[in-house]
C-alpha cells in the first residue's frame, strides 16, 4: 500500500516543504517545560533530600506547581510533536516521490548516536535514545490507517498505567523491579560522582544511570516507553487527519478536548505527583498513584489543543520569539543539558548546593529565554541550528546546502 500525499490530503494551505510556525512554537513551549524539569532533576536527583530540608513554604509551592503543571506533560507534548514530525516527513517524501524508509532509518540511527553521546558525556537524563529506538518502530506502522493509529495510540497511552495500578491493587504491593537498588545508597553514589572534580566520575555515573534506568524502575519505564510510542502514533494521526496542521478547521474538536481533558488531567496529575513531594503511600493508595499517571498525557492533550487554538490565529510577536527555538529544538535540548550539568556538577562550577527550588525553576526559565534569543540570532544568518545541520549532514551523507530552504515542521 502506498500513500500519495498532497497538501490537500493534510488540510495544508501552504506548500509541502514550508514550515508551520505554530507547530514550531508549540515545540518551543514543550522544550521550555523539558528544560525546567531537567534543570530541577539535575539537582534533586543528586541532592533532593538536602534541598527539601531547607525548603521554605514558597519553595514547596513552586515545586508543587512544577510537578502539577509540567512534570511529564512537557515530555509528552514533545513526544506527540515528534510523531507529528514523522508524519510530515513522510508526507514530504511521498509528495516528492522519493524513498522514505531508508532515509528515516538513517535519520533515527543518527539520532540514536546523538542520544548515546548525550547520555554518556553530557546529561544522564537523555531521552533521545528512547525516541530513536521507538522511531524505528514507527516505520512498521507507517501504512496503518488513521483509525488504527488513533485507537492504538490512545490504548498505549491510557491502558498501561491503569493496568499497572490494577495489578498493584490486586497483589498489594508495587510491581517488582528487575534490579532492586537501595535508594539511599544510589543517592550517595550519585552525589559523590557529581560533586567530584573529576569529569570521568560524572561520565561513569552517566553510564550507570543509563544502564540501570529500566531495570531499576521497570514498571514505570515500561509505562513511559509505551506512552511515548502511543504519543508518537497520536502525533502522526494528528497530522494525517489535519487536526494539527489545520487547527482552524478543527476548532470545535480542539475546544472539546480542552474542556474535558483539563479538569481530569489536573486532578489525576495532582495524585500522581504525590511521591515527588515526599509522600510514600502504600497499598491501594500507591496503586491509585500508579494508575493516575494516565493524567500526564491527558493534561498534555489539553496543552496541545490549547496552544493549537491560540497559535493558529496568527503569527505575532510571541510566535516570532518562540518558533526559532522550536526549529532548533535538538540543539537547544543538548546545550541546556550540557550547560546545566556544567553549572551544577563538580567538574564545572560546582554550584549544586547553591540553588533552592525557586532558583532552579527561574534558572530553567532563564536558560530557555537565552536559548530562544540565541536561536533567533543564529537562524538569522544560518538555515539550521548546529545540531540540526549535523543531523541532516550525516543523514543525507552529502553537503547540506547553506541556502535557506523551506522545510516541514519537524525537519
Amino acid at each position: 500500500m502506498s500513500f500519495a500525499l498532497t497538501d490537500k490530503d493534510f488540510g495544508l494551505h501552504r506548500p509541502v516543504g514550508q514550515r508551520a510556525a505554530h507547530i514550531d512554537s508549540m515545540r518551543a513551549l514543550a522544550l521550555l517545560g523539558v528544560i525546567v524539569m531537567n534543570i530541577g532533576s539535575m539537582v534533586m536527583m543528586v541532592n533532593g533530600r538536602e534541598v527539601f530540608a531547607a525548603a521554605s513554604t514558597f519553595d514547596l509551592g513552586v515545586a508543587a506547581a512544577d510537578l502539577l503543571f509540567i512534570l511529564g506533560k512537557a515530555r509528552s507534548c514533545f513526544a506527540f510533536l515528534f510523531g507529528a514530525g514523522f508524519a510530515i516527513l513522510m508526507m514530504r517524501a511521498e509528495a516528492r516521490g522519493t524513498g522514505f524508509r531508508n532515509f528515516y532509518a538513517r535519520r533515527m540511527a543518527i539520532l540514536l548516536l546523538f542520544g548515546l553521546v548525550n547520555q554518556v558525556f553530557l546529561f544522564w537524563g537523555d531521552i533521545l535514545v528512547t525516541y530513536a529506538l521507538l522511531g524505528f518502530a514507527l516505520m512498521l506502522v507507517r501504512h496503518w490507517s488513521n483509525a488504527a493509529m488513533l485507537k492504538a495510540g490512545l490504548a498505549l497511552v491510557l491502558a498501561p498505567p491503569l493496568l499497572a495500578g490494577l495489578i498493584e491493587a490486586m497483589v498489594g504491593h508495587p510491581i517488582p523491579n528487575l534490579l532492586e537498588l537501595a535508594r539511599a545508597a544510589e543517592s550517595a553514589r550519585a552525589l559523590a560522582a557529581y560533586t567530584s572534580p573529576s569529569y570521568l566520575d560524572a561520565v561513569g555515573q552517566n553510564v550507570w544511570e543509563g544502564a540501570t534506568r529500566h531495570a531499576a524502575g521497570t514498571a514505570h519505564m515500561a509505562i513511559y516507553d509505551l506512552s511515548v510510542f502511543g504519543l508518537f502514533l497520536l502525533g502522526a494521526w494528528s497530522v494525517r487527519s489535519g487536526l494539527l496542521t489545520d487547527p482552524q478547521r478543527h476548532r470545535a474538536l480542539l475546544r472539546r478536548i480542552v474542556k474535558w481533558s483539563l479538569p481530569a488531567g489536573l486532578l489525576l496529575s495532582a495524585v500522581n505527583a504525590a511521591p515527588f513531594l515526599g509522600m510514600r503511600p502504600e497499598g491501594l493508595a500507591a496503586a491509585g498513584i500508579t494508575a493516575a499517571y494516565v493524567g500526564v498525557p491527558i493534561l498534555a492533550f489539553t496543552y496541545l489543543a490549547g496552544f493549537a487554538l491560540i497559535f493558529s490565529k496568527g503569527t505575532g510577536a510571541v510566535q516570532a520569539f518562540l518558533a526559532p527555538a522550536g526549529r532548533m529544538s535538538l540543539t537547544n535540548y543538548l546545550v541546556s543539558g550540557a550547560f546545566g550539568c556544567w553549572v551544577f556538577y563538580g567538574y564545572g562550577l560546582g554550584l549544586l548546593r547553591e540553588f533552592d527550588m525557586v532558583g532552579l525553576t527561574l534558572f530553567g526559565i532563564g536558560l530557555f529565554v537565552a536559548l530562544a534569543l540565541f536561536s533567533r540570532l543564529w537562524l538569522s544568518v544560518a538555515p539550521y541550528g548546529p545540531a540540526e545541520w549535523l543531523w541532516r549532514r550525516l543523514t543525507y551523507g552529502k553537503r547540506v546546502s547553506a541556502r535557506v530552504e523551506p522545510r516541514p515542521a519537524a525537519a
